[in-house]
C-alpha cells in the first residue's frame, strides 16, 4: 500500500477527520465571534457611560442650582439666567453630539418636568419650562431626582427614536432640587455596532475559509500521510499491516479489479521454538527476516503485507503461478541457509489465483492460498520429523 500518495481515495475515517477539523474550527469561530459581539456591547455601554460621566461632571460645575429653584415658568425664558443655562448645554450638545440636553426638577403637584431644554427653541421637539417629562424617560429621572445617578441599561424607545439615557442630580447645599438628563442617540450607537460587527462578521467568516482551506491542505499533505503510515505500517516489520490488506483487498472488490490476482500465503514454522528457547527479541528478529525476504523478492512485482503474528501475504497481478512455485521453492531453500539466532528460517507458502467461477471476492481466494500453505507446512512438518528419526543425534 502507498501510504504516501495524496491522490489515494480516502477512507471513511479520514474523510470524518477532514470533516470534523473544519466543523471545529467553525464552531470556534461563532464562539469567538459571540465573545467579540458580547465585549463590543458591553464596550459601547461603557464608552457611554464615560462619556456621559464627563459631560454630568463638567455641567454640574457649571449649572448654578439655583436655576432649577427660580425658573419655574414659561414667563422665566429669555431671562439671564435661563439663556446662561440654554446657552451651556447647548454648546456641550453640539460638541459632544447627545440628542437631548435638559434640565428636569419636580413641580409644586410632585410630578417631572422640563426647565430648561438645550434644543434650539425653533425646533419641533423643543420643550418649555414646567412641560410634564414623557412616560418612558420617567422611571430613571424618578430615580434620579431622588439623589441617585441613573443610567439606562438597555435602550428605550420612544416616539421620538431609540434613545439611551443618563441623569445626574444638581444639588444645592447637600438637597438635590433637580437633575441633568441627557440622551444618547441608540440609533447612531447601534449603526456603530452594526458597522463594527458586520465587518468583524465578514474578517471572521474570510479567516474561517482561510483557516478551513489551509487546515484541509495541510491534513491531506501532511497529517494524513502520517496518519496513514502509522494507521497502515506494521511497526514491528515496518511493512503494510492487516489494515491495509483490508483496505487495498475492499478497494480491489469495489473496482472489480480481482481478476489476475494472486495470493502468495507464507507462515513461519520455528517461531515458538525461537521464543521460548532465545526470546522474544529473537523471535521479533525471526519475524522482520521473512518481511525482508518477501518484500526484497516482490518489492518491483506486488505488495507484502503482515497479517497476523507470523503470516504474510503477498498480492501479486498477472503472474505464472507454476513459475512463482518454482520461484518459491528457490526462495525457501535460500532461506533454510539463513541463521537467526542459531535457527534456520524456516516457513510455509501456499499460492492462489483469483477465480471467479470459485471465489466471491479475493478473501476466498486467500482462504485457498492458506489452506495450501497449511498443507505445506504439514507436509514440512513430516519431513522435519522423518530427518529427526533417521538422525536422532541432530540438534534441531
Amino acid at each position: 500500500m502507498n501510504t504516501d500518495s495524496i491522490s489515494t481515495p480516502l477512507s471513511g475515517t479520514e474523510r470524518k477527520i477532514l470533516l470534523s477539523v473544519p466543523l471545529a474550527i467553525l464552531a470556534t469561530a461563532i464562539s469567538i465571534f459571540g465573545i467579540f459581539y458580547y465585549q463590543v456591547t458591553k464596550g459601547v455601554s461603557n464608552t457611554v457611560l464615560e462619556r456621559s460621566g464627563a459631560i454630568f461632571s463638567y455641567l454640574t460645575d457649571r449649572i448654578p442650582p439655583q436655576s432649577l429653584v427660580e425658573l419655574n415658568s414659561a414667563a422665566d425664558e429669555g431671562g439671564p439666567l435661563y439663556d446662561e443655562v440654554q446657552d451651556l448645554l447647548t454648546s456641550v450638545r453640539q460638541l459632544t453630539a447627545v440628542r437631548y440636553l435638559y434640565t428636569a426638577r419636580l413641580n409644586d403637584q410632585g410630578k417631572a418636568v422640563y426647565v430648561v431644554d438645550g434644543l434650539d427653541p425653533a425646533a419641533e421637539d423643543f420643550r418649555h419650562i414646567g412641560d410634564l417629562i414623557e412616560p418612558e424617560v420617567l422611571p430613571l429621572l424618578t430615580r434620579c431626582l431622588q439623589g441617585n445617578p441613573a443610567h439606562a441599561d438597555k435602550v428605550i424607545s420612544t416616539d421620538w427614536g431609540d434613545v439611551l439615557p443618563a441623569c445626574e442630580p444638581i444639588r444645592r447645599d447637600g438637597r438635590t432640587v433637580g437633575a441633568i438628563v441627557m440622551e444618547f442617540d441608540a440609533g447612531l450607537i447601534s449603526g456603530s455596532i452594526r458597522k463594527a460587527l458586520s465587518i468583524s462578521l465578514i474578517g471572521s467568516c474570510s479567516l474561517v475559509v482561510l483557516f478551513i482551506f489551509v487546515t484541509t491542505w495541510l491534513l491531506r499533505r501532511l497529517s494524513v500521510p502520517l496518519y496513514r503510515k502509522l494507521a497502515y505500517t506494521d511497526l514491528l516489520t515496518g511493512i503494510n499491516n492487516r489494515n491495509a490488506f483490508e483496505l487495498d483487498t475492499k478497494r480491489l472488490c469495489s473496482r472489480n479489479e480481482q481478476q489476475g490476482l494472486s495470493v502468495l500465503a507464507c507462515d513461519l514454522n520455528m517461531l515458538k521454538k525461537v521464543n521460548d528457547q532465545r526470546g522474544h527479541a529473537a523471535g521479533d528478529q525471526y519475524i522482520i527476516s521473512l518481511a525482508r525476504l518477501l518484500v526484497e523478492r516482490f518489492k518491483d512485482r506486488g505488495q507484502t503485507y503482515r497479517t497476523g503474528g507470523d503470516e504474510f501475504a503477498t498480492l501479486l497481478r498477472n503472474v505464472d503461478v507454476a513459475a512463482l512455485r518454482a520461484e518459491m521453492d528457490e526462495l525457501h531453500a535460500r532461506a533454510l541457509r539463513i541463521s537467526v539466532a542459531g535457527f534456520p528460517l524456516f516457513f510455509a507458502y501456499g499460492i492462489a489465483s483469483f477465480d471467479p467461477e470459485r471465489d466471491a471476492d479475493i478473501h476466498a481466494t486467500l482462504t485457498r492460498a492458506d489452506a495450501e500453505m497449511y498443507a505445506h507446512k504439514r507436509a514440512l512438518k513430516r519431513e522435519r520429523e522423518q530427518e529427526e528419526l533417521l538422525s536422532p543425534d541432530q540438534n534441531s
